[in-house]
């Protein structure tokens, strides 16, 4: 790593680091923006193959809620609009395992898969839950248009808050 020590490194410096990395992680405006907006209507969870540091990060952000910048969203940022984070850190399966994923979190709010929608940069994530009769958009930073996420989030809540739809509007 190109690291040089004065003496002996302290055993917690790189889990230190990582910590202070997922803190000043940079997220997607536009996505942000978008579900700030959608916040009012629904639940925004943030669902993560990720390790602890970054529940840790968001956590912390979440109790700090301090803007850093403003040409770009921070964690602290992100944290303030999720209203939840689901990890496969706690939740000991990856996103691809849906029932052992999100499942618990969605019994344990009064919902069913078919009360979520997913929004993921992997294939094989997304067909997972809808498998599971969820509803998955496919996004990936810098390939997709975040218009058509933005449109498809639009049209879930909206179908969502129909008479024929769940409602779960908050």
């Amino acid at each position: 790593m190109g690291v040089r020590w004065r003496g002996s490194p302290r055993d917690e410096f790189l889990a230190r680091r990582l910590d202070l990395d997922c803190r000043r992680m940079r997220v997607n405006v536009e996505l942000f923006e978008a579900l700030r907006l959608l916040r009012t209507e629904a639940a925004v969870v943030i669902a993560t193959d990720n390790m602890d540091c970054f529940v840790r990060a968001f956590n912390r952000a979440r109790a700090r809620r301090r803007r850093l910048g403003e040409d770009w969203v921070t964690m602290a940022d992100w944290a303030g609009v999720c209203d939840d984070i689901i990890s496969s850190s706690d939740a000991g399966a990856l996103k691809e395992d849906p029932q052992a994923f999100f499942g618990p979190w969605l019994d344990m709010h009064g919902f069913a898969f078919c009360d979520a929608v997913l929004v993921d940069d992997r294939p094989a994530n997304c067909a997972a839950f809808t498998a599971e009769g969820g509803t998955a958009i496919r996004w990936k930073l810098g390939a997709d248009d975040i218009g058509e996420v933005v449109s498809a989030l639009r049209q879930w809540v909206n179908a969502q808050a129909s008479p024929a739809g769940l409602s779960h509007a908050r």
